[in-house]
């Protein structure tokens, strides 16, 4: 999880855009954007920066714990977005963008002006092409559309096929690639730390 709240004031804190989260955020007041409970802080020489609970999340909406390859991914992707996506470039992006509609929370949510969203969705665990449709049919109901990433165990043929089908193009997210990214990133933060 990379978003998190202080409980007494609401306020969003998003660890991707706070140096050392460890010594900034006052763990006693921070919890799930969703659920209000206690979340704590991870950020180390071997740990990429990101929120976890202390006790399972009680929230009703659709989602399910995710890797750190799958937060890397998140950035990476936004990152990528910004800037090599003119389309987007009129555009907000927000991480973890909370859609109580649908009781969903998309990966990364494009805000236009004009109130259009485009949500992308990084998968890099197994999915069914059913799960797939599932998604998109939930966005899709109010008026979102969708563009998928897949990696790892979900960047499977039939899944590919299935966006080619379904949207024209499937987009896939080189696990190696990440997986040596996040290393590289991890190494930085425990190079800087040392200096």
């Amino acid at each position: 999880m990379l978003k998190a709240k202080y409980k007494d004031t609401g306020q969003v804190l998003d660890i991707t855009k706070i140096d050392n989260p460890r010594s900034v955020i006052d763990r006693e007041r921070v919890v799930c954007r969703l659920c209000n409970l206690p979340v704590g802080v991870r950020h180390g020489f071997l740990r990429a920066k990101h929120f976890y609970h202390l006790t399972l999340c009680t929230s009703d909406y659709k989602r399910h714990p995710e890797s750190p390859e799958h937060n890397f991914g998140k950035e990476l992707i936004s990152e990528h977005l910004k800037y090599n996506w003119s389309e987007y470039s009129d555009a907000q992006i927000e991480l973890e963008y909370i859609i109580p509609d649908i009781r969903r929370v998309a990966d990364i949510a494009m805000i236009f002006p004009s109130g259009w969203i485009v949500v992308h969705e990084i998968q890099l665990s197994s999915i069914t092409n059913e799960e797939l449709q599932e998604r998109t049919n939930d966005y899709e109901s109010i008026g979102i559309d969708t563009i998928w990433w897949l990696g790892k165990n979900a960047d499977t043929k039939r899944n590919q096929e299935w966006c080619i089908k379904r949207f024209g193009y499937s987009l896939s997210i080189d696990y190696e690639i990440l997986q040596s990214n996040l290393k590289n990133l991890q190494k930085e933060e425990s190079l800087r730390r040392i200096r």
